[in-house]
């Protein structure tokens, strides 16, 4: 399906950045997307340059303090408001609030199920019985799309995660397909995360296929064992608990000598707005923890007391959190 959102724009390097900053934020990005941004980056020392300065800007906001990041949300808001009333005369003549007008835009598109059979919102689990008897538990903030036929059973997982109980049914192949590969039940119960086109599956039951999108294939990943494909690298296969793995099905986040900044990108699926780290070795910081998947912002309070962090808020739409100085 060819979805509908805002056309690439006919505007210099730098705007074009900040579309493809945009666009690779959202449900809309996939191997498709990745394979024309490449090319865009690979046409020109320009184009390579533009999105550099990108992102250097887009990191900046770590290192600001609560003034600078008040003064900004101030600009952005004018500019967006500028930018909204003289939008006959070319959106991308504000290149900051457009970039954050495309981010609403798409995520817009996405809560509102523009293209997606199922879907959850910000913390939201749900249960879907499919009409070949299979079962799907969505995860947060996540949405997929159905296409059986008499021959196949596809699922497109659109972003998010989603565990699958398939029913049998040896005429119809079960498969589902992300940004960062392809999924075949060759067994009953299993579980795919797709984000930022990285793809992890975990295997509950019996086996299946793993076709990813970098060509590599893994022709059968056991029951209690994971995968994961990120950063454009597939690892090997390895061993998990299932039930910790699980654990989000029950509202429970489970860490185990993770990373903070892996324990963050988790906290940023349940609540809205971002959390960023701005000390690289805080998050590095390894972390064990349970948290309540209801209650995020608790989560978060417990790790700011637990490890000696601070935070500056620009609106809950933006956290940064730094380590506080000795």
């Amino acid at each position: 399906m060819n979805h509908a959102f805002p056309p690439f724009p006919d505007a210099s390097a730098d705007e074009q950045a900040e579309y493809w900053l945009a666009l690779r934020e959202s449900p809309f990005y996939d191997s498709e997307q990745e394979k024309l941004w490449q090319a865009w980056l690979a046409a020109s020392r320009e184009n390579l340059e533009a999105w550099q300065q990108t992102q250097r800007f887009f990191r900046r906001v770590e290192t600001l303090n609560p003034a600078h990041l008040s003064r900004i949300e101030r600009r952005v808001q004018k500019a967006s408001g500028t930018a909204a009333a003289k939008a006959g005369r070319g959106l991308w003549a504000w290149p900051i609030a457009a970039c954050l007008m495309l981010a609403l835009c798409l995520g817009w598109a996405f809560n509102a199920g523009y293209f997606a059979d199922f879907r959850t919102g910000t913390g939201e689990l749900r249960k879907i019985q499919l009409s070949d008897g299979s079962t799907v538990i969505l995860n947060t903030a996540s949405s997929l799309s159905v296409a059986f036929s008499e021959r196949q059973r596809v699922i497109h997982l659109h972003g998010g995660e989603a565990y699958f109980k398939v029913a049998a049914d040896a005429a119809r192949p079960f498969e589902v397909l992300s940004s960062g590969g392809r999924v075949r039940a060759l067994g009953t119960a299993f579980d795919i995360k797709q984000w930022q086109g990285n793809l992890a599956v975990t295997v509950y039951e019996h086996s299946v296929r793993v076709a990813f999108s970098g060509g590599e294939t893994l022709e059968r990943l056991a029951e209690g064992q994971r995968v994961v494909s990120a950063g454009g690298k597939t690892g090997v296969p390895e061993a998990v608990n299932l039930k910790q793995a699980a654990a989000w099905q029950e509202r429970r986040l489970v860490f185990k000598e993770k990373p903070l900044q892996q324990v963050i990108d988790d906290l940023n699926r349940y609540r809205p707005g971002k959390i960023l780290i701005a000390d690289s070795a805080l998050a590095g910081h390894l972390v064990t923890g349970v948290f309540d998947a209801n209650e995020p912002e608790a989560a978060l309070s417990v790790i700011e007391k637990t490890l000696s962090v601070s935070e500056t808020r620009l609106t809950d739409a933006l956290v940064v959190l730094r380590r506080n100085q000795l």
